[in-house]
């Protein structure tokens, strides 16, 4: 599988004046707009734990390929947690972590927002 590269942010600020610089927000944004990425944080914790078929079928379009890819960042980033139990047939579940969970919480709020169509043209 091909390593994914995003777009590294720097951390120097160079933004004029006092405030929140919003380079921590920019790298953060880079990562979670991959397509799939909030969908499958959010269902995740919505349900705590899912198998990959049950994820699959709740994250309406995602393919078993793009699946796989995303969990496997999100593992990488200790979002997602994968346990696998000795059992015959293998169950694998995933949930979040505690900065899985962090995540989730505070994109909740801008979830919210985008509902209430905050974000709409008219």
């Amino acid at each position: 599988m091909a390593e994914t590269s995003l777009r590294v942010v720097t951390n120097e600020c160079r933004m004029k004046g006092n405030g929140y610089c919003p380079r921590p927000l920019e790298q953060a944004a880079v990562f979670l707009s991959r397509k799939w990425t909030l969908s499958i944080l959010v269902t995740i914790g919505n349900f705590g734990n899912l198998r990959f078929n049950d994820l699959l079928r709740r994250v309406d379009g995602i393919t078993q390929k793009t699946l796989s890819e995303r969990l496997q960042e999100l593992e990488k980033y200790n979002l997602v947690e994968r346990r696998e139990f000795a059992e015959r047939p293998p169950r694998v579940e995933y949930s979040l972590t505690a900065k899985g969970q962090k995540v989730r919480k505070s994109v909740l709020p801008l979830l919210k927002l985008a509902e209430s169509n905050a974000f709409s043209k008219s």
